[in-house]
């Protein structure tokens, strides 16, 4: 996914906040505070210093901050330099930009040929 301008994320959990429990984003979102639980997005950017323990499914995700638990992206997942990945990922789509780190497991199912 390319880099959203910060206009165009309608949701956003700001620094210094600390949320738990089910989140559903229905438009570009960015978190850059603290979540633990479950999210459901379209569009997911994790920030930089943002402390994310989750179950997300998503189509695309950004993540420049820290990430623990489960990926599941329909369409792909980017990790930025500062990522700090340890969870177990499922998506058609993987960049690991150099300097990140991911520490867990990777399936990138195929997509079926049209018959």
């Amino acid at each position: 996914m390319a880099v959203l301008d910060e206009t165009a994320f309608n949701s956003r959990i700001g620094k210094g906040a600390k949320v738990s429990g089910k989140l559903i984003f229905k438009a570009p979102a960015k978190i850059e505070g603290e979540v633990e639980g479950e999210i459901s997005a379209d569009d997911l950017v994790i920030a930089q210093g943002a402390i994310v323990t989750a179950r997300i499914a998503a189509n695309r995700i950004t993540i420049a901050g820290t990430l623990s638990g489960e990926i599941i992206a329909r369409e792909r997942v980017e990790a930025l330099p500062t990522a700090r990945l340890r969870c177990t990922i499922s998506t058609p789509r993987l960049v690991l930009n150099e300097g990140a780190i991911f520490d867990g497991d990777c399936k990138m199912p195929v997509e079926k040929a049209a018959a």
